[in-house]
Parts: C-alpha cells; structure tokens; sequence
C-alpha cells in the first residue's frame, strides 16, 4: 500500500505476552501504525460497532475468553458491512481442522504464532508486505 496515512489495527489476543511481542513488532516494522488491542471476540465487536472508520486489518487470536476468535470471526462476516475487512487469524493452533473452518468463515489468511521471536519477527514483516 502506497498510502502514507498511518495504518490502524486491532489485535485480538488475551495473551499478555503476545500482545506485548506482536504490537512491539508491528511498531518495529511501521512505526506510524496505529495498534488497538482488544482482550476477546465480544470487544472486537463492540470496537467494529462502535467505530467510524474500519481499521485497515484486524489480527485475529481464536483461543480467548467469553467470545472465542472462531464466534468472532462467523459473527463479522454475517455482516455485509464488514466484507473487505481483513481478518488473519494469528493463533497458535496448527489444527487444519481450524484452518479449514476459519477459511470457510472467510478469514483472509491463517497464521500459526511460531515459537521463536525471529520467526516472529519474520511473520509480522510477512503481514506488513501482504496486508498493509
């Protein structure tokens, strides 16, 4: 995206760590991006709801409390108004029965949280170049 306005997204995750990790990438890797985090599927919903401006991605956890990512996912993409929002599910799940059902909810992509930093690192470079 050729677009210099800062790009906004929403992290939903309820990890501590990964919160912490994923927005410190994102910032490393664009620095005027602007990261709202959201502790679970029913804040992300509200957000959506509450919003004026969509944000240009939302990464996506699926194991979370009250409203997992998978309920989220079904719930936004039941609203036409949210069609051409990017959603990647950032999970650690590597379950292709997941996978499947995120795909078939219409989830942009699916990401597996690798277990190292700079695998990381190299996953948030990843989303920067494909999706902002």
């Amino acid at each position: 995206m050729t677009d210099t306005k800062a790009q906004h997204i929403y992290l939903v995750d309820d990890d501590e760590d990964d919160q912490f990790l994923v927005q410190h990438l994102i910032k490393e890797h664009s620095p005027e991006a602007v990261v709202d985090i959201l502790e679970d599927g029913e804040a992300l919903i509200q957000a959506l709801d509450q919003t004026d401006k969509l944000p240009n991605l939302v990464l996506l956890d699926l194991n979370m409390p009250r409203m997992n990512g998978m309920e989220a996912l079904e719930r936004i993409r039941a609203n036409e108004a949210y069609n051409d929002l990017p959603i990647i599910i950032l999970t650690t799940s590597d379950s292709e029965q997941d996978r499947k059902k995120a795909l078939q909810l219409q989830a942009s992509d699916y990401l597996v949280k690798p277990g190292s930093g700079y695998q990381m690192n190299q996953l948030v470079s990843a989303i920067k170049q494909n999706w902002l």
